[in-house]
């Protein structure tokens, strides 16, 4: 089996597309279709698939074995392609550090996929308010809670309000007898503001961070 076929499997399971796949090993698009069109994995590309993927066999990669890894399947069953789906990506609809209005860029166009992984959707991240934890740039997968109940404290969410609003903020605490909810950004240029509990519309916990390295 050829490089850029490898290459197609791992990008079938791993985002479904050139750019979510280089997101999740830490190089950029471009790298990805650079190597596809040499039909080549440069040695530095391997290190980086097996950082980011350690299920992904050196052997396979390099060739030494044309049997895919345990996982691989030509043709998947119907469960199989279920699985590999992922979960969706709204790369037109960042998860502000600070705060966004949602609007018709709310489209889901891309999946990705890491193994046992509890994410309900990925996005990516702008501004800076969460810095240096969360980065501009960064994707962000997030688990939906039940209810503000389920909040933990000094865990970072993904809040949505009424406004049509979302704000990746990390809660410290919650008290039941107040009506309004704190927010805390982890830079410190940012001040910790309240907003009214009845505004929340969803709560989602952020679970998981892919960054890139370049």
């Amino acid at each position: 089996m050829e490089a850029r076929e490898r290459l197609k499997i791992l990008i079938r399971e791993y985002g479904g597309t050139q750019k979510v796949f280089a997101s999740i090993i830490g190089t950029t698009q471009p790298t990805i279709a650079n190597w596809m069109a040499q039909n080549q994995i440069p040695e530095g590309g391997i290190a980086k698939i097996c950082r980011a993927l350690p299920e992904v066999s050196f052997e396979w990669l390099t060739g030494q074995e044309e049997t895919p890894r345990r996982g691989y399947q030509e043709q998947p069953s119907t469960a199989d392609m279920t699985m590999r789906v992922g979960q969706p990506y709204y790369s037109r609809m960042p998860a502000s550090a600070g705060q966004l209005e949602m609007g018709d860029e709310d489209v889901t166009v891309e999946h990705i996929s890491i193994p046992g992984m509890k994410v309900t959707a990925y996005f990516p991240v702008v501004g800076n308010s969460m810095d240096p934890t969360i980065q501009s740039g960064d994707i962000v997968g997030i688990r939906r809670l039940d209810g503000l109940d389920r909040i933990r404290p000094n865990d970072i969410y993904l809040i949505f309000t009424r406004d049509n609003e979302r704000m990746l903020k990390r809660i410290k605490g919650i008290n039941q007898q107040s009506p309004y909810l704190t927010l805390y950004s982890d830079n410190p240029a940012y001040d910790p503001f309240d907003i009214l509990k009845e505004q929340i519309v969803g709560v989602y916990k952020a679970v998981c961070l892919i960054r890139s390295l370049e």
